[in-house]
């Protein structure tokens, strides 16, 4: 069967992308554990070389919420750095361009915006050999587990991207679920007749999701309710994908933690691209994180930069 996840980074802030990350396990497993929504625990299958907190005395990988990998210190990304590079399909790259790559961020997302025209130097917070071993010890581990890294991918969606969409969906919300239901379609192409679990972080109170999956995933599928209520909202469709919208998803599937962090460091690269684009020009500029309250401050600062590159503020700040 095919267990996968997907999550978001970046809903709320005022600049920046808007990450959806997805990703997808093939593993061994009765089918019949779809409908008990009780896919196999991969920490615990993969506990050799994967864990769930920061620090670890075994150097193993770090797989968790994204918020919680991010630090304080000197090296905030360096768990997040690791566990991305760990799973993703290239070798340790000497610069986030081939990262991008490797995750399937689309150029076209970010072809409007000139900050992402250089491509910043990686690994971030490791060598690349800290980068090889853990690349090793997952391999290893993959291997005599019997479970298969089927996908690992971004989409990212910046200002220009962003501001065009919700122009046609007019809800930044729908916005949001296009992303998901883009990386849920993908999914269900992965998978052909194959049985899959598709967990996926549940925003807000809503519980109800038959509407959307019968207009964007189902394809002419039946949508049958499996159960909705306050933690989670479960779907079969058509015969043998089941969809889970649940709250804390990424505390209970591996693959939502694991998109969690390629959204997040890939979010956190293209930030990493904007302030290096903008302190260029203005070396006591502050770098920011995009979010609204210091966005503005960074709005207001780099505007005669946006006039002296004559880049409009509909391409560098999302609309809601």
């Amino acid at each position: 069967m095919i267990y996968a996840g997907i999550d978001e980074a970046g809903y709320g802030p005022l600049l920046g992308p808007l990450c959806v990350g997805a990703s997808a396990f093939r593993v061994s497993f009765p089918p019949q554990a779809l409908l008990d929504t009780a896919p196999p625990d991969l920490w615990k299958l993969l506990e050799s070389a994967l864990c769930r907190k920061p620090r670890d005395p075994k150097r193993r990988i770090a797989i968790a919420d994204s918020k919680k990998l991010k630090s304080a210190g000197k090296q905030p990304l360096a768990h997040l750095e690791r566990g991305v590079l760990a799973f993703a399909a290239c070798e340790p790259p000497e610069n986030d361009r081939a990262l991008l790559n490797a995750l399937g961020v689309h150029p076209r997302a970010t072809s409007a915006t000139p900050w992402h025209e250089t491509p910043q130097s990686m690994p971030v917070s490791h060598s690349a050999a800290e980068i090889a071993i853990a690349r090793n010890l997952l391999a290893n581990t993959l291997a005599k587990s019997g479970v298969v890294l089927e996908h690992f991918g971004v989409a990212a969606l910046d200002a220009p991207g962003f501001n065009a969409l919700y122009e046609t969906l007019r809800n930044k919300a729908r916005v949001n679920m296009s992303l998901v239901f883009d990386a849920a379609r993908n999914i269900d192409l992965l998978r052909g007749d194959e049985p899959t679990f598709l967990a996926i972080d549940r925003q807000g109170g809503r519980s109800d999701y038959t509407a959307e999956l019968e207009a964007h995933v189902a394809r002419g599928a039946r949508v049958r309710t499996i159960v909705e209520d306050g933690e989670r909202s479960t779907y079969e469709i058509g015969e043998g994908l089941v969809l889970s919208f649940e709250v804390g998803a990424e505390e209970r599937h591996l693959p939502v933690a694991l998109a969690s962090m390629g959204a997040k460091f890939v979010r956190e690269l293209s930030m990493r691209r904007l302030n290096a684009f903008f302190t260029a020009r203005m070396p006591s500029l502050a770098p920011t994180a995009g979010y609204v309250e210091d966005g503005r401050r960074y709005l207001a600062e780099v505007k005669p930069i946006l006039a002296a590159e004559a880049i409009r503020e509909q391409d560098f700040v999302r609309v809601v």
